[in-house]
Parts: structure tokens; sequence; C-alpha cells
């Protein structure tokens, strides 16, 4: 798949709680934040029941 890329800005709050939830999970930050796009598409039912399913919805 190709991927593009997308800027945005957060609060530093926000950047520093991010960053320590993915150092404790191991985890991109980049993966972080396109699972939670894809969670809030899916609760938003953009996304199809398998997709939901996949996420933990």
């Amino acid at each position: 798949m190709k991927k593009n890329y997308i800027g945005a800005r957060i609060e530093i709050e926000l950047k520093s709680l991010i960053e320590k939830i993915c150092i404790a999970r191991g985890e991109d930050v980049s993966d972080f934040i396109r699972r939670s796009i894809r969670k809030e598409l899916a609760r938003l039912s953009f996304l199809s029941d398998e997709d939901k399913k996949a996420l933990g919805l």
C-alpha cells in the first residue's frame, strides 16, 4: 500500500503522553497515530465490520 504524509500540530503534553505510551508498548508513534485514526473512522462507521473487528471494536 502506498503511504502518504500528513502533518498535524498537537499540544506538547499530548505529544509527551503519546510518546510515553509508545515506549511502554514498544510501538512506533506513527503506528499509534495510524491505529488511532482507523479506530475513529471505524467508530464513525466509515470502515467495514471486518475492519472494526480487526481493531477490536
